[in-house]
């Protein structure tokens, strides 16, 4: 497949070389060989060397397979047969110690929390008019014939002298 794509990429490529070496040709026919189209003339067949090298690269020596053996072997060791990593002296486990360790780590993880959650509805506040701003700017585009849309306002717009509708009239 990659093969395929490689060679749909390059046959137009040796085309185009080919065509180019044929006009350099007949230019140094006409004007007999200088420099620049001997150097011209290197060039392309160059090119067209490495075009013909890319195309014959066998790609698929990049993907090949591993072998996994079935048996098992002592080069590689199960996940159970590999020790745990340490780093200095052997650390055991004493439940004593843990039980208690680990309400205090529930502990500190509610005061955390309490902070993070105390702090909620004045971010909640503070995003909202944010968000609406950032609405607004996104909304006002200019048009094509360059004139800017009307600022009309919406039904979430706030304006003065709204009675709020959440109050009772007798409360």
């Amino acid at each position: 497949m990659i093969e395929r794509a490689i060679a749909t990429v390059l046959t137009p490529l040796s085309v185009s070389n080919d065509a180019l070496t044929a006009r350099v040709e007949v230019c140094e026919r006409a004007r007999g060989a200088d420099d620049a189209v001997t150097a011209l003339k290197a060039d392309l067949v160059g090119l067209h060397k490495d075009v013909d090298e890319l195309m014959s690269t066998d790609l698929s020596m990049l993907f090949g397979s591993v072998n996994i053996p079935d048996v098992l072997s002592s080069d590689i060791p199960a996940c159970s047969e590999v020790p745990p990593a340490t780093t200095g002296k052997e650390v055991r486990a004493d439940d004593s110690v843990t039980k208690p360790e680990a309400k205090t780590n529930v502990e500190q993880l509610g005061v955390t929390d309490e902070g993070v959650y105390d702090d909620l509805p004045y971010l909640d506040g503070a995003m909202v008019p944010i968000a609406v701003q950032a609405s607004s700017r996104d909304v006002s585009m200019v048009g094509s014939s360059g004139a800017k849309d009307v600022d009309t306002p919406g039904i979430d717009t706030q304006t003065k002298g709204v009675v709020d509708m959440h109050t009772s009239p007798q409360a």
